[in-house]
């Protein structure tokens, strides 16, 4: 009996979901095919149903960021569009973020490992980094005056927060690092400063 269209969905989602965790974790050439398909509890053979190589899978894992992202999350009803853009802001940078193990956003996790990596991961890459760009810029449209340049500018500080912060082993240093982040991000886009933010925002 065939697989369910439904079915097969599930099944590539474990995949990606499986993907993202260890490509961000252990980087492109430490990941095999055979590491991903056992972590997503499924047999090499079901592969190549929905994936043509390796690099296909990373472009996708890549591709697929919002769907295991914060950023792919609806607004909830009860927030407006700057009490939200307030949390995702504080949540991604913020220390619950840096050390995600399970879904960390591809974006920073990856962006050094995508750079030296072939076309199709950096094409998938700039289509969520743009994306991102315009979400952001969506929301702040409803609040303030911030232009597209603005935007661009505190995404890649934002990503580069994390990505640096990542690195670091001063604790302290990675604390200023996040907070001078945060401030600056919320500052440029916007968005009121509060004592009440809340950066332990559910990832997935």
């Amino acid at each position: 009996m065939p697989y369910t269209a439904e079915h097969k969905q599930q099944s590539r989602e474990r995949i990606l979901g499986s993907a993202v965790r260890l490509f961000t974790r252990k980087g492109f050439d430490n990941t095999s095919i055979d590491e991903v398909m056992a972590d997503a509890d499924l047999t090499r053979g079901a592969f190549y149903a929905h994936f043509k190589s390796k690099q296909d899978l990373y472009a996708q894992a890549i591709a697929s960021t919002p769907l295991f992202s914060i950023f792919g999350q609806p607004k909830p009803d009860d927030k407006d569009e700057r009490q939200w853009l307030s949390q995702l802001v504080s949540a991604y940078l913020s220390k619950l973020h840096v050390k995600k193990a399970d879904l960390p956003c591809p974006l920073a996790f990856l962006v050094t490992d995508v750079a030296v990596n072939e076309p199709e991961p950096r094409q998938a890459y700039t289509e969520v980094y743009l994306k991102m760009n315009q979400m952001i810029r969506a929301y702040t449209r409803q609040f303030s005056c911030c232009d597209k340049e603005t935007v661009m500018a505190v995404t890649a500080m934002m990503i580069g927060g994390v990505a640096v912060s990542r690195t670091l082993t001063d604790k302290k240093a990675q604390d200023d690092l996040l907070k001078s982040c945060r401030q600056l991000a919320l500052g440029l886009l916007g968005v009121e400063s509060s004592k009440k933010r809340n950066p332990r925002i559910a990832w997935v």
